[in-house]
């Protein structure tokens, strides 16, 4: 028997004698106690009704709102089994009577609830506290005191938060305090580690300053210094806690200074920081310091870990399971429980599991440090654990979270986290209520102790995240081309010490000064670099808005240049529209691994160009990759489809803008590409040393110079050349809404796919998590300093929310904490505006408008016209400019609604519509919301920004789309740039369901089979298979919402809706085929539809219509004869034309729907309803955040 052995075997007997002492301890009233946790830990249901209870029903302030919300909670799941009988009874007495009475039940349901949670949450009202402070003083117990308030969103918070914990250590009654780093400093942010160090430090030293000025006297009369904990949560805050704590404490004054933080044993990486630590401390003893003390826990932050590990596709960062955890802190105390490190570092040993206390005993009793460590338990988990324990004479410290009346609510996290924590199956706790050393239960958590004893010198060493972009390698075969299924990149992790250090080469070689010498960028055109003969445009840094920083020149194209670029697209010297498909995705591969390679100078590019801070730019790379993996990926589906030929449209112009230079235009460009079409690049003239990069990724790959062409130019001139220009066949642009409507103006009949931007809102419920709502509302409105088509630039707040002073004041102090400047300092969220503020933007950032009035004033700072720090209008009104106008810039304006439509009337009175949000959680709210609104990309309980492809496809509705409006980013995207012709007849699988037009092509096959339809035999065919083929693919896509990924605590949805009301419109040369198609897509897709017939026509098609057979498919459906001018008029009133043909489209009714942006589907008719029904739906994708602090409620029973 080796010696860990003989430790676990008498460790399991001292475990045994405590256990029985413990239950020999425990008073009746505890014992009932436990026995009702007992039976809400057996019960999955149970804990859901109660987390959902606690954590819904009580966001509101309005006691009609909360009694609502308790009855609809209890009628949904039921009452809790684990209620004592007097419980069910007050709440079946509620959900019949009480509710109706909810000014009186309510406030007795809440002081019930902080009754009932007092002894997990101690009411921090100081005669409470002081109380609770003292009794445990008299039982010799020191309390560790965590203050729970809620969450730290600004530096007004921060500071105030440091000043608490400085009046509570001045408080002669409290000892021991923790402290979380989040919430003494709010704008932490790994990649500008250094910065958050160094506030952090100025912080901490008036902390350890004051713990030092103040004593506690002990029971016994000691005097001792104030102690400082720092507490652990997320694994983004490790290696930051750890050096901030180290360097603060290095400091002269605090050499003498006791404190410690708490290390986590479910992160592998803990056991590497202990050791670091402890050498470190090894040096200050040394040197004749003081010793420091670590806390070590087994970790409470388990179910967001995983949260965070699933949507950003990095590994989980801690063991994902109990024995390794178990293990690795039985490694972590033996380690410190060596002499030479625990006189340096003494322990906090936090645990109720008696094993591994007796263990951690045993252990310091063989290396004889007993007086070198104390027992740390959580103050009412196990309180007669807790007295046994404290018969050893050993030290004890409990934890107690403290929260007042008015923060109750902040504690739901505490008390989600701590349920999660004590269910699990192999938690101590869940098994405490009739735990006996005799027990089945007893002997299970004993052999999972003996197991993990012996696991400990093999579990895992090192971290889990293990990204390094400095040296990273990348499979020449990687992606779906090879793995034929498509997989998000995943971004850059900035809590790697790595990754930190690579974004700091970036930043040497990509910040330029005055000495550097400019780069000179040549257009392409049909192979051949051009610079020297063209007029240039230089490229400045707009962080540091110096005329000496000359980073780029780039040379402009000219009306020749349009001319050779769009011939040699045309023609396709090269050959990329005639190579097998196959062929083109494994260049679009190579294409992904070049940007993968390049994203250090996308990033620098992105930053010296356009001022992109770091966190944004990486974003975008990701984005980019997935674009040129999913999309040839997707256009797969198309090109082996064995009865269609595909190819592509032609030459297409991507137009790109400058607030996304990486993801954008690279999504244009490979999307062109995969269909089959060559491209000519207009990149934004704001962008043009990023677009540079980005090409070069694509010659690199395999795609020559002559099927990509970079063409820089004008956009008022020269563009303009280039977009009318008629071997042109398709145009993809992103930008304003002006801009897409003058290029439909100038050339009517071009294919354009737009998104053209939007004015979007998040509303925000009085049932609203209102800390969680201003994060995402704060995150999604400045991000990029406000210049996205997707931020949210209003924020309505339903009246009760308008009203709060306090959700007013977070909102203010996150605004004003974001850290605004260059690009190249790291502790910036937002950089410089693109341009200084012109005309509409700048009148908007300094006046203000009847009615509002500033609740944050933005500033120009740092002396640069493009530096603007971000700004909120409070009293926003109905139609005013703020409301009406998209600004992008950092500019949030916030309006009040009376309710939840008043509130949807006021987003959709913009025309925009593209992304939209609702902070809410209820989810009767969130269903209504999700019904009604219009708009292309919705967010529940999340950001709008920051879409991910095919996770949430984006595109928008209304003013924010122009053409077919298939979402970029989705399955269906690269279809539109893509020619179909069918050979044969689409395959049709088992249909689910009747439907009444399936009846009617049955009975026509029938009538078919016997000789009916003649001479129109193949058309009636035709039509038969389409409608079949129809109902196949709503049954199978279209009527379905689909999750491609089912992440965990996040649904990604992408459904489809019928576009509303459409119009066939006949031409004398439509086929019966054409129009019978076009009609059963649209009453099969639910559109509500009518017939336009030009005046005078008659022929076999209408004749059809006006017979036995096209009444009976026609029903109710209303047939028009109209000229083109009548159809024009009705443009308003409907919603789509579907023609079967483009040059079926007169030039009039073109000209009539440019004017607005009217789209006109014209796309040959197909069979196959994959295609055809692309012209009847448009796209929504809905992003909820559905779990609450990781836990992910309902969903577990699934």
């Amino acid at each position: 028997m080796n010696n860990s052995d003989k430790i676990a075997k008498e460790a399991v007997q001292l475990a045994t004698q405590w256990q029985s002492r413990a239950n020999a301890l425990r008073p009746p009233g505890e014992a009932k106690h436990h026995r009702k946790l007992a039976r809400l830990f057996a019960s999955p249901r149970d804990k859901i009704v109660l987390t959902q209870l606690i954590d819904q029903s009580f966001r509101s302030a309005d006691d009609s709102r909360v009694a609502n919300q308790i009855h609809y909670l209890l009628t949904k799941f039921g009452i809790p089994g684990f209620f004592t009988p007097l419980e069910k009874i007050l709440m079946l007495a509620f959900m019949y009577v009480g509710r109706y009475l909810p000014a009186l039940t309510v406030p007795r349901i809440i002081k019930k609830m902080r009754q009932d949670s007092s002894h997990l949450i101690i009411p921090g009202e100081a005669d409470a506290l002081n109380a609770f402070l003292q009794k445990r003083n008299n039982q010799g117990v020191r309390i560790n005191i965590n203050h729970i308030g809620e969450e730290v969103l600004g530096e007004q918070e921060a500071l105030s938060r440091l000043n608490m914990y400085i009046n509570e250590l001045k408080n002669p009654a409290i000892e021991y305090v923790s402290v979380k780093i989040s919430t003494i400093y709010s704008q932490i942010q790994p990649l500008a580690f250094e910065h958050c160090v160094s506030i952090l430090k100025t912080r901490l030293s008036e902390l350890y300053r004051t713990a030092d000025n103040y004593k506690y006297i002990r029971q016994d009369g000691t005097k001792v210094c104030k102690f400082v904990n720092l507490d652990m949560e997320s694994y983004r805050d490790l290696a930051i806690t750890a050096h901030a704590f180290m360097r603060t404490l290095d400091q002269d004054e605090f050499k003498h200074t006791y404190a410690g933080m708490a290390l986590q044993a479910y992160l592998p990486d803990s056991f590497d920081i202990l050791r670091e630590i402890s050498a470190w401390a090894r040096r200050r003893v040394d040197a004749g310091g003081s010793p420091v003390k670590i806390r070590i826990v087994k970790g409470a932050n388990m179910e967001m870990e995983k949260i965070e590990s699933a949507l950003s596709d990095w590994p989980l960062a801690p063991f994902d399971n109990k024995l390794e955890v178990d293990a690795n802190w039985k490694r972590m105390i033996e380690f410190g429980m060596q002499s030479e490190s625990i006189r340096a570092v003494r322990l906090g040993v936090a645990s109720h599991n008696l094993f591994d206390l007796a263990y951690t005993y045993k252990v310091a009793q063989a290396n004889r440090v007993t007086d070198y460590f104390s027992f740390e338990m959580i103050e009412g988990m196990a309180n007669h654990v807790r007295r046994a324990i404290q018969e050893t004479g050993q030290e004890l410290v409990v934890y107690a979270p403290v929260a007042s009346k008015d923060q109750f609510i902040n504690a739901i996290a505490y008390l989600i986290r701590r349920l999660d924590e004590n269910t699990g199956g192999k938690n101590f706790l869940r098994h405490l209520s009739r735990l006996a050393s005799s027990s089945r239960s007893w002997q299970f958590l004993m052999n999972h102790f003996l197991a993990s004893v012996k696991q400990k010198n093999q579990a895992t060493e090192g971290p889990h995240r293990i990204q390094n972009r400095l040296n990273e390698k990348f499979s020449p075969k990687m992606g779906p081309y090879y793995a034929a299924e498509f997989k998000n990149e995943p971004n850059t992790d900035w809590s790697l010490a790595a990754n930190r250090d690579w974004a700091e080469k970036i930043r040497q070689k990509w910040k330029k000064n005055p000495r550097d010498e400019s780069l000179e960028i040549p257009l392409v055109v049909a192979g051949k670099e051009t610079f020297k003969s063209r007029r240039n445009q230089a490229i400045q840094d707009p962080s540091q808005n110096d005329p000496k920083v000359l980073i780029a020149r780039v040379a402009l194209a000219n009306a020749k240049d349009v001319e050779m670029a769009a011939t040699a697209a045309a023609a396709d010297p090269d050959g990329w529209r005639q190579m097998p498909f196959r062929r083109r995705h494994l260049i679009l591969a190579k294409v992904a691994n070049q940007l993968r390679r390049a994203r250090s100078d996308l990033i620098g590019a992105a930053a010296a160009n356009t001022g992109k801070v770091f966190t944004e730019a990486d974003v975008e790379v990701s984005e980019a990759i997935d674009f040129a993996e999913y999309y040839p990926h997707s256009a797969k589906a198309f090109f082996q489809m064995d009865h269609v030929q595909c190819r592509g449209k032609g030459v297409g112009v991507v137009i790109s803008p400058w607030n996304f230079p990486i993801a954008i235009p690279c999504g244009g460009i490979v999307a062109s590409l995969a269909a089959g079409n060559t491209v000519v690049f207009k990149p934004s003239s704001e962008a043009l040393l990023v677009a540079w990069e980005l090409s070069k990724c694509f010659w690199r790959a395999g795609v020559s110079q002559k099927t990509l062409q970079f063409l820089p130019c004008s956009g008022s001139t020269t563009a303009a050349k280039l977009v009318n220009h008629p071997k042109i066949d398709f145009i993809i642009l992103t930008g304003g809404t002006e801009t897409g409507l003058t290029i439909l103006r100038q050339r009517p009949d071009i294919f354009l796919a737009a998104e053209t931007g939007g004015k979007n809102a998040t509303f925000v419920s009085a049932m609203a998590d209102r800390d969680q709502a201003i994060s995402n509302v704060i995150y999604s409105a400045f991000g990029n300093s406000g210049q996205k088509c997707s931020a949210t630039s209003l924020l309505i707040l339903e009246q009760e929310v308008y009203e709060d002073a306090n959700f007013k004041r977070q909102l203010v102090d996150a605004g004003q904490s974001i850290g605004t400047g260059p690009a190249w300092d790291f502790a910036n969220k937002m950089g410089p505006l693109i341009k200084a503020p012109q005309e509409v933007l700048k009148k908007a950032l300094t006046e203000l408008e009847p009615g509002e009035t500033w609740a944050l004033q933005p500033q120009q700072v740092n002396n640069n016209p493009r530096m603007w720090t971000p700004g909120i209008k409070y009293g926003v009104r109905s139609q005013s400019s703020t409301h009406m106008t998209e600004f992008f810039g950092p500019l949030l304006g916030v309006m009040h609604a009376k309710n939840l439509d008043h509130a949807i009337e006021l987003v959709h009175q913009t025309g925009y519509g593209l992304t939209a949000g609702l902070e809410s959680l209820d989810e009767r709210e969130q269903n209504y919301w999700k019904d009604r609104i219009k708009a292309g990309n919705l967010y529940i309980n999340r950001g709008t920004t920051g879409a991910i492809t095919l996770r949430q496809p984006f595109g928008g509705m209304g003013k924010s789309a122009l053409g077919a409006g298939i979402k970029a980013g989705s399955p269906k995207y690269v279809a539109q740039f893509m020619e179909f012709e069918e050979k044969g007849l689409p395959f049709v699988g088992p249909l689910q369901k009747s439907h009444p037009l399936l009846k009617l092509v049955q009975q026509w096959q029938l009538k078919l089979d016997w000789g009916g339809f003649e001479k129109i035999e193949a058309d009636i065919k035709k039509s038969i298979r389409a409608v079949k083929s129809y109902i196949y693919h709503v049954e199978k896509e279209f009527s379905r919402e689909i999750d491609y990924f089912h992440l965990r605590g996040q649904d990604n949805i992408l459904r489809y809706l019928p576009v509303g009301k459409v119009v066939v419109r006949l031409h004398e040369d439509d086929k019966l085929f054409e129009t019978l198609a076009r009609i059963a897509a649209a009453k099969i897709s639910n559109c509500r539809l009518w017939i336009s017939i030009p005046k005078g026509l008659n022929n076999q098609t209408t004749q059809f219509l006006h017979g036995k057979e096209g009444m009976r498919l026609l029903g109710k459906i209303s047939v028009f004869y109209e000229r083109d001018n009548d159809l024009i008029k009705s443009f308003p009133q409907i919603d789509r034309i579907r023609y079967a043909a483009p040059y079926r489209v007169p030039a009039e009714v073109f000209k009539a729907a440019a004017e607005t942006g009217f789209y006109i589907a014209r796309s040959p008719v197909m069979m196959d309803g994959r295609i055809e029904l692309l012209q009847y739906y448009r796209q929504q994708s809905i992003c909820n955040n559905y779990h609450r602090h990781g836990n992910l409620g309902e969903r577990v029973l699934d």
